[in-house]
């Protein structure tokens, strides 16, 4: 990652107040981005953006928006655009993790419908909203948030997987359709990481950290900073070669030959990886 990189760029994180959102943005504001975020709770996000305002000591910018809303969306965009101008990095960041670890057919089937509505459609909406002024500026950094279980599966998670394996295909959609356009699109595909979500899941024995760390080779979980820094590459200019790739960014668990056992859902709440 290059110091100051990104000095004169507007950055906009999705899901920016917390997890791998959050060390986004602060990576990318390291970088010298001015900073958008947008986040679901409006105190949060308040509070997250003064936070990193006086710490960074640049312009940070915050709307809430829910990026499963059309019309939040284009709000949202409108407002922070007005403020910083726009944005020539997006970082979807945004995203929930399985509500149950269950079959398909045991699960409401909204719980499908809304995992993809802010994976997959909140990712797309956001990334049209800010294709147009990138393209006519000639250069633009998106980088979009996938899995590991956007290249594999587990039992009980089909929501989730199907997202993530979506993401992966519109970033290469989208890396075809705007690379003469000096527009790059990306995707990371994070192993287990660290969040808040996921620690505190921890914490209540919902999730067992040990199972996992051991079916991952470098026998530790990661942490939102470990892929904070690998987003911020792809968003600066030196990256400018790389598009439609996807990133594991994930301590070597998907290339790993065996599959140890099947990790189907042991305990309720276990769901994907790095939300």
């Amino acid at each position: 990652m290059t110091a100051r990189a990104l000095t004169g760029r507007t950055a906009l994180v999705t899901g920016g107040v917390s997890g791998i959102g959050l060390a986004t943005a602060r990576a990318l504001a390291a970088a010298g981005a001015d900073l958008a975020i947008v986040d679901l709770d409006p105190e949060r996000l308040a509070a997250t953006a003064e936070r990193l305002s006086a710490d960074l000591g640049i312009l940070v910018a915050g709307a809430a928006c829910d990026v499963a809303d059309p019309e939040a969306c284009a709000r949202a965009y409108e407002q922070l655009a007005a403020r910083l101008g726009p944005p020539t990095v997006l970082v979807n960041c945004a995203g929930i993790n399985a509500q149950e670890v269950k079959p398909l057919h045991e699960q409401p089937f909204e719980h499908f419908e809304r995992m993809l509505a802010i994976h997959v459609h909140g990712s797309a909406r956001m990334a049209a909203l800010c294709l147009p002024a990138m393209r006519a500026q000639g250069m633009g950094r998106i980088v979009n948030i996938a899995s590991i279980m956007g290249l594999q599966a587990l039992p009980g998670r089909a929501g989730y997987t199907t997202a993530k394996h979506a993401i992966v295909g519109l970033t290469r959609a989208l890396a075809l359709e705007n690379a003469r356009f000096g527009v790059t699109v990306n995707a990371i595909a994070p192993g287990y990481v660290l969040t808040p979500v996921l620690e505190e899941r921890i914490r209540r024995g919902i999730l067992d950290y040990e199972r996992f760390a051991e079916r991952t080779p470098v026998g530790r979980w990661g942490k939102p900073e470990e892929i904070a820094r690998v987003i911020a590459f792809l968003c600066e200019p030196a990256s400018a070669f790389v598009t439609g790739a996807v990133w594991t960014v994930d301590g070597g668990w998907t290339i790993r030959g065996d599959p140890g056992d099947d990790l189907g859902p042991r305990r309720e709440g276990e769901g994907g990886p790095n939300e």
